[in-house]
């Protein structure tokens, strides 16, 4: 943002700092909060302290004072600013992401040469974030970064770079259950958590979510062995019964497929769409709620809604496929739109690094 656009947004920005920085005991300090936040939004290149100084016409050591030495805490902003999206977007769903963030030195905490987005492998930081969508568009509510083993295994650079003693290494789906019991500490819940095949293979991680009662819909890959359900009870131990991988069960009803353009044309993108069919199955073997006990032979698989799209209703393969916990009678085009809500994602963030770059 330019200047001039900043200029129109000032009401808003002071309202909105103001909320947020709530609170901070001393205006001084609630001044240079907002500052910083101009800072953030406006033109310019690089957003460390001497160059947004520099940009804001502000002594560099006030600003840089404000953001490493002050007595805020940056959770109750995260806090604060979490509890406002998710009271203006009134999310249909929160969804999980694993945002990279390029670096060009590897003394960045957690920077490493991993998956980058576009750029496939690059040096970079990755954090796992949750973030609400609805119609309106999508938030980030919480954030976190991840430190790989190779980093947190080496305590000396970990020092170096300012990570703190206490933090090791977690994986990318126990940080996720870890931002979600946080935002449940702070009095927000999801209506259903979104994830992608990284998380939604993870059995752990859908066993994380049912045991604190939150519904999922998850991706999972075509390979994933599922048993079809007849709607009799399936006992976990059921090795007789034939199991399938998705796409052998997906081939099976693909004639029901119906088509749905779940992103609509704009500027830069044209609209996409697909065919799609929900076909309850249990998930093989494994128990989202639990290990079950041999001693238990009448304990029984849940039922779940296999999802599937293809690109075309004739010819090629599964395009993508997502397992859920969500009633059954839970509408297919509600299925989609959740399935396929990560595209306000990558729109909101592609729109603010064309805004705030």
């Amino acid at each position: 943002m330019d200047a001039q656009a900043i200029a129109e947004l000032d009401l808003d920005l002071a309202e909105f700092a103001d909320d947020v920085f709530r609170y901070v005991v001393y205006q001084g300090q609630r001044d240079y909060g907002q500052q910083y936040l101009r800072g953030l939004l406006l033109h310019g290149g690089r957003k460390s302290v001497a160059p947004m100084a520099e940009r804001l016409g502000l002594p560099r050591q006030n600003l840089g004072h404000f953001i490493g030495q002050s007595s805020w805490d940056y959770r109750d902003v995260q806090r604060r600013v979490a509890a406002r999206a998710a009271r203006v977007l009134g999310p249909a769903a929160w969804l999980i992401d694993d945002h990279p963030f390029v670096r060009y030195g590897d003394g960045t905490a957690g920077a490493m040469v991993q998956h980058c987005g576009d750029r496939n492998q690059h040096l970079c930081q990755v954090a796992v974030s949750l973030h609400a969508v609805s119609r309106r568009g999508s938030s980030p509510l919480h954030w976190r970064l991840f430190l790989p083993a190779s980093w947190a295994e080496d305590r000396t650079r970990c020092a170096k770079a300012g990570v703190p003693a206490e933090i090791g290494h977690r994986t990318k789906q126990a940080l996720a259950l870890d931002l979600l019991d946080e935002l449940a500490d702070w009095g927000l819940t999801p209506p259903v958590v979104i994830a992608d095949c990284d998380y939604g293979n993870n059995v752990a991680f859908r066993s994380g979510l049912t045991a604190r009662g939150i519904p999922w819909l998850v991706a999972v890959t075509a390979d994933t062995v599922v048993l079809p359900a007849t709607g009799r009870p399936v006992s976990a131990w059921a090795h007789r019964r034939p199991s399938l991988k998705v796409d052998q069960v997906a081939a099976e009803h693909r004639y029901r497929a119906r088509r749905f353009v779940y992103r609509p044309k704009s500027r830069d993108h044209p609209a996409r769409s697909g065919w799609f069919v929900a076909v309850p199955v249990h998930i093989a073997g494994i128990i989202e709620r639990g290990h079950v006990s041999r001693t238990i032979p009448d304990r029984m698989l849940p039922r779940r809604t296999l999802l599937v799209q293809w690109r075309h209703k004739r010819g090629g393969d599964v395009f993508r496929s997502w397992i859920t916990d969500l009633s059954p009678d839970t509408p297919l085009s509600v299925l989609v739109r959740h399935a396929t809500s990560r595209w306000h994602i990558e729109t909101d963030y592609r729109e603010m690094e064309e805004q705030c770059s």
